[in-house]
């Protein structure tokens, strides 16, 4: 599904100099490379950036920033990585499971809605596959409950239309979460993860909670954690972040390349892009009903061609979130969860794959 090492050769020198830059500076906690990284971050993002350890402590530490407690309800989709529900579950909070959209996979605006409740505290929006959820409706669906931006699958995604028109994903709700796991758009060279906020009483409280609660040194003024963007992983996304738009690129052009390869054929569904949201493709997900998805992944890797189900199992069947029962239809997550499978989208695919796998896929639909 990706190929690190190719996508990393036309700068493999830069990220050698720059890992080894750290392990020959002794400096291996916080410092210059880290402060360095969280500026070009906020720069790229044009909002506030704080590095921690990874994606999953991103949203625990923004969920413990909004003193979220035992017994505080918040709304997260079904069909996402576990990690987004996970966090509310470690803080004893209550998993409200809503549906999603069923032709975009992001969160539905509407299911939201119908489960409200006088203890909801917060909302997990899950910019899912690479392009951005809808803030805006899901603000008008829920006034003023304050929203966390999962954006672990969509660094680089920007609002096209609407209220946040130009803003990126991650900068807009209450708190934005993001993973730096190396097949992340911005991937880190292992765990790594980040978090943005507008709101300085919001930033502060971050910095403290990932840093075990301290004000300063050996005063902890709140229950915090210990979770650190360590120099190396700085050092390699400092790197990584120049050449991320032109990476961005490259996926898009691969992925209208299958868009238009696929347009004709039946039997298949093709992701789509929302009017208010670009789309950068962290995964080509199609749609594959009727029973016919196994045969279809047995197909391609007869070929050699990979693919991968992003998810197989909604979060509400999952035996480590049974208690938490749900309040609505999830039956698009459901769905959903049978029918998808991805195919390779990375930025380093030459053209003679690109055109491997589209008349693999045009083959069998035919």
């Amino acid at each position: 599904m990706v190929d690190l090492p190719k996508i990393h050769s036309p700068y493999q020198r830069d990220l050698d100099e720059a890992v080894l830059s750290v392990v020959h500076s002794g400096g291996y906690i916080g410092g210059a490379v880290l402060h360095e990284f969280e500026s070009k971050a906020s720069t790229y993002l044009g909002a506030p950036v704080i590095g921690v350890g990874n994606g999953t402590d991103a949203l625990q530490i923004a969920l413990m920033a909004l003193d979220i407690k035992v017994g505080d309800e918040v709304i997260v989709p079904a069909f996402t990585y576990a990690a987004s529900a996970e966090v509310i579950g470690l803080l004893g909070a209550v998993a409200v499971w809503c549906d999603v959209n069923e032709s975009t996979f992001t969160i539905d605006p509407n299911s939201v809605k119908s489960v409200l409740s006088d203890k909801t505290a917060a909302i997990i929006a899950v910019h899912l596959y690479g392009q951005c959820a809808d803030i805006e409706a899901l603000e008008n669906s829920a006034p003023g409950i304050p929203i966390v931006e999962d954006t672990a699958q969509a660094f680089g995604a920007s609002f096209t239309e609407g209220k946040y028109v130009g803003r990126y994903a991650g900068t807009v709700g209450a708190l934005g979460t993001f993973s730096f796991f190396p097949t992340k758009n911005l991937g880190a060279l292992g765990d790594g993860g980040a978090i943005s906020t507008t709101n300085s009483m919001l930033l502060a409280k971050v910095k403290s909670i990932a840093s075990h609660g301290q004000s300063k040194k050996y005063h902890h003024d709140q229950l915090g954690v210990n979770s650190r963007l360590d120099p190396i992983q700085a050092a390699a996304l400092c790197i990584k972040l120049d050449h991320l738009p032109l990476a961005l690129t490259a996926k898009v052009g691969i992925a209208e390349q299958y868009l238009s390869a696929f347009e004709s054929l039946n039997g298949v569904e093709l992701p789509i892009k929302e009017s208010f949201s670009n789309h950068t493709y962290h995964q080509f997900t199609l749609r594959i009903p009727n029973g016919k998805r196994d045969g279809f992944a047995t197909f391609m890797n007869e070929r050699g061609v990979a693919t991968m189900i992003y998810y197989p199992i909604p979060l509400h069947k999952q035996k480590a979130y049974a208690h938490f029962e749900p309040r609505t239809s999830l039956s698009v997550s459901e769905s959903l969860s049978n029918c998808v499978i991805s195919i390779p989208v990375h930025e380093a695919l030459e053209p003679i794959e690109v055109l491997a796998i589209q008349t693999a896929v045009t083959t069998f639909f035919s």
